[in-house]
């Protein structure tokens, strides 16, 4: 009897160590998952500083047109354009990376955490792809304009439009081909790798706790 009670206090030792050492198991997975949580919050706030010095650049320069070339009206129009486009992206990314800067990454909120971020990261490359799809030929058609304004020096005020209604439309339609595959390969460059591990992470969570249950 004695012997039998031995083999009793030896199993349940056995499998109170062994519980325990799963515990520290779903900790360390669960610090795993954080770090790479972590990792991919880093890389999309990067990408995200990039989209924004794009964004200034390009008023910037839009600014200085509009400035230096008053004697061109209609140059001078197309500057504000643009200018006046990039700002509601300008304000977009701002806001995408404050939300990111406020982001408290802990094992305890983790899963609401890669929940959020990969709605909010589904969220902005799609309306990053749509809207740059419907900017793109008019970038193309405008980028044409401004060619013809710095490297020929041609007033944008006296072209002959008659003649150059051709030359955008056909503008147009490049734009629109080479934005559609520009911005497939641009977006799963800069937002793919991330929002892949963030899916994978999330589902690896979802295991971990199915497992723990």
């Amino acid at each position: 009897m004695m012997k039998l009670d031995s083999l009793k206090d030896t199993w349940k030792l056995y499998a109170a160590q062994a519980a325990a050492a799963h515990q520290v198991t779903e900790h360390e997975i669960a610090g795993l998952l954080k770090a790479r949580t972590e990792n991919a919050v880093t890389t999309l706030k990067r990408n995200i500083y990039f989209e924004l010095a794009v964004q200034v650049s390009t008023i910037l320069v839009a600014g200085a047109g509009a400035i230096f070339f008053k004697e061109d009206p209609a140059f001078q129009a197309l500057c504000v354009v643009v200018m006046v486009v990039c700002l509601p992206f300008l304000g977009y990314f701002w806001a995408r990376l404050s939300y990111m800067k406020g982001l408290n990454v802990t094992t305890a909120n983790l899963r609401a955490t890669l929940g959020n971020l990969i709605e909010m990261l589904t969220g902005l490359t799609k309306l990053y792809f749509w809207t740059n799809m419907l900017l793109a030929p008019i970038g193309l058609a405008a980028g044409q304009l401004a060619y013809l304004k710095l490297a020929k020096g041609i007033s944008i005020s006296n072209l002959p439009w008659e003649q150059m209604y051709l030359r955008l439309i056909i503008g147009f339609v490049i734009g629109a081909v080479l934005g559609y595959f520009f911005l497939k390969w641009y977006i799963k460059k800069m937002f793919g790798d991330q929002s892949k591990s963030l899916k994978e992470a999330y589902c690896e969570l979802e295991s971990l706790e199915v497992a723990a249950a």
